[in-house]
């Protein structure tokens, strides 16, 4: 792998009393949550299905509303009901990834990760440069110019990643970046997902049915169905 050096992206995520049903819903998927954590943490999210683990996600990535309480990254209330702020701050805060990495199908893999900087239009050569660099990083500076169609799974999930890095984001949000891959593959995949938050430290909250990754995480943070307790290790 490559290595980038003098890069740290993460900001402080504060997370307090939040308190969210869905509409016709009988309970709350979050009672009262809190959560906080500093800036540059690798954190696993873990719990059984539906307890709330990509709403969570999604919260934090003004994707989602909730009924009361706040969340911050950094110094920046995280905004919601309103659109084009929430967009916004996704662009300037938030890398997301997730469990297919939708890589479209008639781009390279470069171009594939020069996307969102060409849809920003910000795509210069610095940019072009440092796309180029993350593809180093995650050792797929060789598969460039192939096509989605030219790699494999594992290699799409790496791409999957690193573009999620693309503007530098505050946050890296991963919902399930291994969970379609062979147990081999998922953690060739997870190692490559540890240097890039190693080299990059961005404040990383992964979601994970995998326990053995999730042990391997700087802090694991468990959900639980019952009134979305937590438990930390």
């Amino acid at each position: 792998m490559g290595q980038l050096t003098n890069q740290t992206f993460g900001q402080a995520l504060v997370i307090d009393s939040l308190h969210k049903t869905y509409t016709g819903a009988e309970h709350h998927v979050f009672a009262g949550y809190s959560l906080s954590l500093p800036g540059g943490i690798l954190c696993a999210i873990v719990g059984v299905s539906g307890v709330g683990k990509t709403t969570l996600l999604n919260c934090i990535a003004a994707l989602d509303t909730w009924d009361s309480g706040t969340i911050a990254l950094g110094d920046e209330p995280v905004p919601q009901n309103n659109p084009i702020q929430g967009a916004l701050y996704r662009r300037r805060k938030v890398g997301m990834a997730f469990q297919w990495p939708h890589l479209l199908p008639e781009f390279t893999v470069l171009e594939n990760m020069e996307m969102p900087l060409i849809i920003d239009n910000t795509l210069g050569e610095a940019e072009s440069a440092w796309c180029k660099q993350l593809l180093e990083l995650v050792g797929l500076q060789d598969l460039m110019h192939r096509l989605p169609s030219q790699i494999s799974g594992g290699q799409a999930a790496r791409v999957g990643l690193a573009r999620a890095l693309v503007r530098r984001p505050a946050i890296w949000l991963l919902d399930e970046p291994t969970g379609n891959l062979d147990p081999e593959t998922a953690n060739e995949v997870f190692q490559v997902l540890k240097a890039l938050h190693t080299e990059l430290r961005p404040t990383t909250l992964l979601v994970t049915h995998n326990s053995a990754l999730a042990d391997d995480c700087e802090r694991v943070e468990r959900l639980h169905t019952s009134l979305r307790s937590t438990e930390r290790t």
